[in-house]
């Protein structure tokens, strides 16, 4: 939600930036020019923000064409591979592309490493070919074992707002 004045998604579906209305910088990228979106306003006289860290990671493309973002998720909601390294929501989100029965999941890391996904099927069900194809994506990009728990429901944090992945607190 804070980044949606900031950036617009094209019929490509590119996320451009909104060069009225802020300056936008990732800061600090890793290996895969994922790093901190920060912020600098344009066109808010009361109060402006210079250089203001969001909480969201981002991605920044140059093309040819011009510039588009991708926006990862929340930095606090980045898991971690045994090796140290960010997993981000959205990269955890593509383990899910193009494949049916799910409504819903949320993907949880315990202190140890050990991640349990929670999802919600659809009513028509989540066949055992699609639920082990995102078992294999997620183990595979987490380095990780998965286990996993079918739920009738997943309730939002009190923000009202989901958390599609996490990390539990030690």
């Amino acid at each position: 939600t804070e980044t949606g004045h900031l950036l617009m998604e094209n019929p490509a579906g590119e996320m451009k930036p909104s060069y009225d209305t802020a300056y936008l910088e990732v800061v600090a990228p890793d290996a895969n020019g994922i790093g901190k979106l920060i912020v600098t306003t344009l066109s808010n006289e009361y109060m402006p923000l210079l250089r203001y860290e969001i909480g969201d990671l981002a991605e920044r493309n140059e093309r040819s064409y011009g510039t588009d973002y991708v926006v990862h998720g929340r930095a606090r909601d980045a898991l971690l591979r045994s090796d140290g390294q960010s997993v981000t929501t959205w990269q955890v989100d593509q383990c899910f592309a193009e494949l049916s029965g799910l409504a819903h999941y949320q993907l949880r890391q315990s202190p140890g490493g050990e991640c349990h996904l929670r999802y919600v099927p659809e009513s028509t069900g989540l066949d055992a070919v699609s639920l082990r194809a995102i078992v294999t994506r997620l183990e595979w990009l987490l380095e990780s074992p998965i286990t996993t728990e079918a739920v009738p429901t997943l309730l939002p944090e009190a923000s009202g707002k989901f958390r599609l992945t996490c990390r539990m607190p030690e």
